[in-house]
């Protein structure tokens, strides 16, 4: 027996020392897997900078900043780096719209020239919803006159507006989903005419500063935006090239804000705790619209919203979304609320690069990670 307890105890001191049993060295942190995740996937696709902040039950509950700024001077991204966050931006404004519709002040069902009267009679009426919803069949950019590379200097929504004020509609209202930037364009001018103030004036009042939020506004650029990274595309072999600064000053509500991964958290969290909206006014934003004949679109749009049921990509386990991405001339956003876990993530780089669902996936797995209970806390 002696013997035996002699054998036991060797065997176990030879385990220990070996490292097969290592009882005292911790198992990686949620925060540490996400790192290690993300580090891979911009060494892949060979992405300067990337930021990524995750919120739970109104709180941040971690956050990172990865990578360089600007590849010439090899400065570091921080926390208060800031990205222009493209087609991200109509979440931003669809909780301006949702804010005057619980003010009584807009109501989704009233024709868009209730509000907007010089936005000319079409063969078919157009409501605010069909607008905000991509079912109104108001043409997209005109690639060809440079419409989307803009580098005009818009003074005024109206102006923004006349671009597309007098073109046909593509189909019938309501008949088609057609996704395009112009649809938020004009829903900014009946925001300006149901609140009375200029589109931007509100956004900083009633949003921006609300949640006081003081890296996220306009990409006024190309005058200086504090503490802008660069923004790159992917050339040749995803080798990142230096992208041109556009002026979107022309779709300020579809694609024309800035912010941090942090500050995005922000909104989210206040989302979730019925902080900006209420929750049934978030409901009527994220429902998806249905077509004329009662059919789904196939693409889960609501107002300002993507909404549906994800499969993460680690666990597989299927859960409620609300989502927006968006691509600028050198840099990605993707955002994403999980309703019934109270729990947001937003993820941005600067580098534009293709498929963009990559980005995405990134931001599931990183939300996969923290809603796994079996891993250490952050």
């Amino acid at each position: 027996m002696i013997q035996l307890r002699r054998l036991c105890l060797a065997l176990l001191a030879v385990l220990i020392v070996s490292g097969i049993a290592t009882a005292s060295e911790p198992l990686p942190t949620k925060a540490q897997r996400a790192t290690e995740r993300l580090r891979a996937f911009m060494e892949k696709r060979q992405i300067p900078g990337l930021s990524v902040a995750v919120g739970q039950r109104g709180q941040l509950v971690w956050n990172t900043a990865l990578g360089v700024s600007d590849l010439q001077s090899n400065a570091p991204l921080t926390e208060d780096s800031v990205f222009p966050i493209g087609s991200t931006s109509k979440i931003l404004t669809s909780v301006a719209l949702g804010q005057l519709i619980e003010a009584g002040k807009i109501d989704p069902d009233a024709p868009i020239r209730t509000y907007v009267p010089y936005f000319e009679e079409k063969a078919h009426p157009i409501t605010v919803r069909l607008v905000a919803g991509h079912l109104s069949g108001i043409r997209d950019y005109d690639m060809k006159a440079g419409e989307y590379h803009n580098t005009r200097r818009f003074e005024t929504t109206r102006e923004a507006v006349d671009v597309f004020l007098k073109d046909p509609l593509l189909f019938e209202p309501g008949t088609r989903y057609a996704y395009s930037a112009y649809n938020f364009v004009l829903l900014s001018a009946a925001i300006e005419s149901a609140s009375g103030q200029d589109f931007l004036s509100y956004m900083q009042k009633m949003v921006f500063s609300a949640l006081s939020l003081k890296r996220t506004g306009p990409d006024r650029r190309p005058s200086p935006v504090p503490g802008l990274v660069t923004c790159y595309t992917a050339g040749f072999r995803g080798v990142p090239s230096v992208a041109t600064p556009l002026d979107v000053s022309n779709k300020w509500a579809a694609g024309g804000f800035v912010s941090t991964s942090v500050e995005m958290v922000r909104v989210g969290n206040a989302l979730l705790t019925n902080q900006l909206l209420r929750p049934d006014t978030l409901a009527v934003l994220t429902t998806p619209q249905k077509l004329k004949d009662g059919k789904e679109t196939g693409f889960g749009y609501g107002m300002g919203w993507r909404s549906g049921r994800e499969k993460l990509p680690l666990t597989k386990r299927e859960v409620q979304v609300l989502h927006h991405g968006g691509t600028a001339n050198g840099a990605m956003s993707f955002f994403v609320l999980f309703p019934e876990e109270k729990l947001v993530v937003s993820i941005n780089c600067n580098l534009l690069f293709t498929p963009f669902g990559e980005l995405a996936t990134e931001a599931y797995a990183i939300a996969d990670l923290f809603l796994q209970k079996e891993l250490e806390k952050p």
